[in-house]
């Protein structure tokens, strides 16, 4: 009786669960303007819209979610504005200060990897299906003018290409090489 749901629909519902709950919040904010007015009906509008941007974020990170499946090789962390990456036989970290540029390099059978260059030249290579690595946009989004589009572009492309999604001091990057 303990397994009524399959894993995969288990892990869909887990990973959209702020989905779900946005979806929520939605459904009680129009609930609550369906029979209310004056100064609750404005909140009613105000729990609404906040119940639309959780759901939109969490679509967002659903996706990103998807791409980060856990099983690929590695585990990465991130601690006080620095990104590691540890496996078995390699690994490395970057500080995100430091950084130069990011980008998603799209490898033979449509695996993602995180390439992560400092000022210095230093490079991180982080599998995109690496343990942990659905944290990377979390840390990502401190950086002014990451390209998040982009990004979902890149994790969910099929052929072999390179992504910049970001670069140190310009705004505007290119969305390919």
């Amino acid at each position: 009786m303990a397994n009524l749901i399959r894993p995969e629909a288990k892990a869909a519902l887990l990973r959209h669960q702020q989905t779900i709950m946005g979806g929520a919040i939605v459904a009680l904010g129009l609930w609550l303007a369906s029979f209310s007015f004056g100064i609750v009906l404005w909140f009613a509008y105000a729990v609404t819209l906040v119940g639309f941007v959780v759901a939109i974020d969490g679509l967002r990170r659903a996706r990103f979610t998807k791409a980060a499946s856990g099983d690929g090789p590695g585990i990465v962390e991130i601690d006080e504005r620095r990104i590691s990456w540890m496996s078995a036989h390699f690994g490395g970290a970057v500080d995100m200060d430091l950084l130069k540029m990011v980008e998603v390099q799209v490898t033979a059978g449509a695996k993602a990897l995180w390439i992560f260059t400092q000022m210095d030249g230093q490079r991180l290579a982080v599998p995109s299906a690496a343990q942990g690595a659905e944290k990377l946009i979390d840390a990502l989004a401190a950086l002014k003018g990451f390209d998040f589009a982009t990004a979902l572009k890149a994790l969910e492309a099929k052929k072999e290409q390179c992504f910049v999604l970001w670069r140190a001091g310009d705004l505007h990057v290119e969305k390919q090489v």
